[in-house]
């Protein structure tokens, strides 16, 4: 194996991983806050958001699962990012098409999948780059989180003066630069050389009893956060806060999640290791959720909002050190992917449909969810740290 290029040759390729991840999460940074009031607006009512929510994330099961394994079958992951990012931004213009509640709601669902093609692949090919030319991930995916920032910051200030129609235009414009971007990502040049995998070896790495315990924990305690990302901006909303506020609120929990990353990132995964990271996770997800359901609006919210940096980024990291040193890279779109669609998406789709089907009469008290699911998962990486010290899992 040649030497990591490493000083001034890692500059370029980390500047081009960290647009990627600016333009992607920008469009996250747009969606996750402000779609739902876009669907408002145009005549949903809260229980058909939810249920929107709840197919999308659903929809994300598939599209997360099948989309990372072909890309890493067909050594075609550049092409897997430009594709979806065409497709969704195609997709998010076609609502203004759409006047009945159903097209809505299909064309979202639609939409929305798309960044479950996108998100995995993309994580895979970010800590690929890392490894080839030296960066530090945590660091360069930090620039990601600041584009989902501007983007909260911004947004939220043009739909306090225009209203959400303008978070339509702002998707569609980041979904075509992450496309193009996308295309020539770095980490996706040594693909060829690592040898075309087959579904069998992906059976084989899923059906491994630590991979399973490690989309358990993992799944809990970033699942949980499928409540807040349908129904947050709604009930804060409902509390009084205005859009601006709401807007703030998200951005503030994505500069805690940055400061983790950029500073202390590396040092909190070597310290506590990949599972002892999501263990945090979990821990701190479940302090977060409960309290939450007491309807926080002042200080509290903020502080609360600031736990964003363990209750994502920690366990973020610790997915991300876990699949690099548990799964062979040739497999690593197709174990993102896993982690993102059987973990993530499908408890997250479980927590969001209960979520709408009692919002209506307990409010708040939906955050109850959440927090036993990042309980769960805080015991569930305990029991990882146990039985699994590092190994590569498959060759």
């Amino acid at each position: 194996m040649s030497a990591r290029p490493r000083g001034g040759r890692a500059v370029l390729p980390a500047f081009r991983t960290g647009a990627f991840y600016a333009a992607v999460f920008a469009a996250l940074g747009v969606h996750l806050p402000f779609w739902p009031l876009w669907l408002e607006d145009r005549g949903l009512s809260a229980a058909q958001i939810g249920i929107y929510s709840a197919l999308a994330v659903a929809a994300k099961v598939a599209v997360g699962l099948a989309a990372p394994a072909l890309a890493d079958r067909f050594e075609a992951r550049r092409a897997m990012l430009a594709g979806a990012g065409l497709f969704g931004a195609a997709a998010f213009a076609a609502h203004l098409l759409a006047a009945e509640a159903a097209a809505l709601v299909a064309l979202s669902v639609a939409a929305a999948a798309t960044f479950s093609a996108m998100m995995p692949v993309g994580e895979a090919l970010g800590a690929a780059a890392a490894r080839d030319f030296g960066f530090d991930y945590a660091r360069v995916r930090a620039v990601g989180s600041a584009g989902f920032l501007a983007a909260s910051l911004l947004m939220g200030a043009a739909v306090a003066q225009a209203g959400p129609g303008a978070a339509l235009w702002a998707i569609v414009a980041c979904l075509l630069a992450a496309a193009a971007l996308g295309r020539t990502h770095p980490g996706g040049g040594r693909a060829r050389a690592l040898g075309r995998p087959d579904f069998g070896q992906m059976r084989r790495l899923f059906s491994d009893g630590r991979f399973a315990l490690f989309l358990l924990a993992i799944g809990m305690a970033q699942g949980a956060h499928g409540v807040i990302y349908a129904f947050g901006s709604l009930h804060w909303r409902a509390l009084g806060l205005d859009e601006g506020r709401i807007g703030a609120l998200w951005a503030f929990g994505v500069a805690a999640e940055i400061a983790l990353m950029a500073l202390a990132g590396r040092a909190l995964v070597r310290r506590l290791g990949a599972a002892g990271a999501i263990a945090l996770s979990g821990a701190a997800g479940a302090v977060r959720w409960a309290a939450m359901a007491f309807d926080p609006v002042g200080a509290a919210l903020w502080a609360l909002q600031g736990l964003h940096a363990l209750t994502f980024a920690a366990g973020h990291l610790g997915a991300i050190a876990f699949v690099s040193a548990a799964a062979p890279e040739r497999l690593a779109g197709a174990a993102q992917g896993a982690l993102g669609a059987l973990a993530s998406g499908a408890l997250m789709a479980a927590a969001t449909a209960l979520a709408a089907e009692i919002y209506g009469w307990a409010g708040g008290g939906v955050y109850w969810i959440p927090a036993l699911m990042s309980a769960a998962g805080a015991a569930a990486a305990l029991r990882l740290g146990r039985v699994w010290r590092g190994e590569r899992i498959m060759d």
